[in-house]
């Protein structure tokens, strides 16, 4: 077992960084400020496994199984196991799975919550003469395809319905039904978790039964954690699903949290099978193994320093 000394940069001290180095901390409301405090548990640390025997005794040793508790190791498991369609219960393999991916998902939602966060701060104060800040802000629009002038209500209203998370029972769904539960050959050799094509000639996997016609293959990540957050970004800015940010949008405006069942009714257009992956979707979110996840709004679990867990199992 190998975990990489270096864990990831928290967002959130860059939000930090930025915000003191130009002085915006000092004009902004105390309560606007405080969600963006920097904490150990922001961070997650990189993980590689040889076996699946070897992911279940690491995490049972620290307490973490599924269901999971008030709170989770802040772990990013860099690649599944080679030997993870092995597994033969498929109970034991789905918690598994489950438990690798949700730290993942926790801290990339994390991610885009600070960084909504940030963008209306500096929506509501405006950077001024500061070059650093006004750049970042402009770069986020772009990444999220929001090319206007961010003066105008309707581009600053778009960025913030694009900028926003994706429910963890969602998110962790798809990447089940997509993946075959982290058996599929896409998962083992290109951490590709959702099944996002790509038409370029490098950097993906070739389908075995594609039509002779075709020209795309399955996208490849670098690890699951951009696998993940590809899939992240792809539903915030996909034509295919603006019903879905529409509506998250509408829920958050009348002050209630998004739900999984809420949001799946609007991905029709991530299959060709439509209406039944929909149905599929929201079985699965109802089911019994994801029962532990909050549908509606409840507080999920926590991430957790790896060394705080340490200490609270020994």
């Amino acid at each position: 077992m190998r975990t990489n000394p270096h864990t990831l940069t928290g967002f959130s001290l860059l939000i930090l960084t930025l915000l003191f180095a130009t002085g915006m901390a000092t004009r902004s409301q105390p309560a606007q400020t405080e969600p963006l405090r920097h904490s150990e548990s922001e961070h997650l640390q990189p993980l590689t496994v040889d076996s699946a025997a070897e992911l279940k005794v690491f995490f049972d040793r620290l307490g973490y199984r599924w269901p999971p508790g008030d709170q989770v190791p802040a772990i990013a498991l860099q690649r599944l196991p080679p030997d993870f369609a092995d597994i033969r219960s498929s109970t034991a393999r789905k918690h598994l799975f489950l438990r690798t991916l949700l730290p993942i998902v926790l801290a990339e939602n994390r991610r885009l919550r600070e960084r909504r966060r940030l963008v209306q701060l500096l929506l509501d104060n405006p950077p001024l003469a500061d070059g650093k800040l006004e750049k970042w802000l402009t770069g986020t629009a772009r990444e999220y395809r929001i090319r206007g002038d961010l003066r105008t209500v309707e581009n600053r209203v778009e960025l913030l319905k694009r900028l926003d998370e994706i429910p963890s029972a969602l998110t962790l769904a798809q990447a089940a039904l997509e993946s075959g539960w982290g058996t599929s050959r896409f998962a083992l050799e290109g951490n590709s978790l959702f099944g996002q094509w790509t038409y370029k000639k490098t950097g993906g996997l070739t389908p075995e039964n594609r039509a002779e016609d075709a020209t795309h293959s399955v996208k490849a990540f670098p690890n699951l954690q951009a696998s993940v957050r590809a899939y992240l970004h792809n539903l915030n800015i996909g034509h295919a699903y603006e019903d879905l940010r529409d509506t998250r949008a509408r829920l958050r405006a009348a002050g209630q949290t998004p739900g999984p069942l809420q949001l799946a009714a609007h991905l029709q257009r991530y299959s060709q099978r439509g209406e039944d992956y929909v149905r599929e979707v929201q079985r699965m979110i109802a089911s019994r193994d994801f029962a532990a996840l909050p549908l509606n709004g409840a507080s999920e679990p926590r991430l957790v320093a790896l060394n705080a867990m340490e200490n609270q199992e020994s």
